[in-house]
């Protein structure tokens, strides 16, 4: 399986996600009328099922546009796979917190996008690493599965914690995107 690069996205800030266009075509912008969904929990890998059921509720809820039931597993997998990442390789205080987040947004004329944030509370400049590891092997595929699953996605420092926000975005329709 090919796996694409994250892409270091200094530029883009988190709000700007949320809140309207950035210039990035990655970035959806919202409907005013669409704050998204948001949620902030201690990061424990015992609080990433309840991230998980409160996201699948949000999607269910969408109606306009709709997510498809496939888009919305690919979603909840995406979503798992970052705040799983998160936990488990990041160096956090015992009161560190997760923040996920996601939107929807039409891109131009192209299907509209859902994308994905989880804003992590890494110290000292770490980074998350798509790893080159084996089918067989137990950890470090997180990545290599969102790089699979996702139109697009990336890294960059987190404007609402101390470390870093992985973002990645899905297309809601199967139309083919002009090039």
């Amino acid at each position: 399986m090919y796996a694409a690069p994250a892409r270091r996205d200094p530029a883009a800030a988190s709000s700007t996600a949320f809140t309207g266009g950035s210039g990035n075509p990655s970035v959806p912008p919202t409907n005013s009328s669409d704050p998204g969904w948001q949620l902030r929990f201690p990061a424990r890998e015992q609080n990433i099922a309840r991230a998980r059921a409160a996201f699948t509720r949000w999607l269910g809820e969408r109606h306009d546009p709709p997510i498809p039931s496939a888009t919305a597993d690919d979603a909840v997998l995406l979503l798992s796979e970052l705040a799983t990442n998160a936990v488990v390789h990041t160096r956090c205080l015992p009161e560190a917190q997760l923040v996920c987040r996601a939107a929807v947004g039409p891109l131009g004329t192209a299907a509209p996008l859902l994308r994905l944030e989880v804003h992590d509370p890494a110290e000292g400049g770490e980074e998350p690493q798509l790893q080159q590891g084996e089918a067989a092997d137990e950890s470090g595929r997180g990545l290599c599965i969102v790089a699979a699953l996702a139109a697009d996605w990336g890294v960059r420092a987190s404007s609402l914690t101390t470390g870093n926000t992985v973002w990645a975005t899905l297309r809601l329709a199967d139309e083919p995107v002009p090039e």
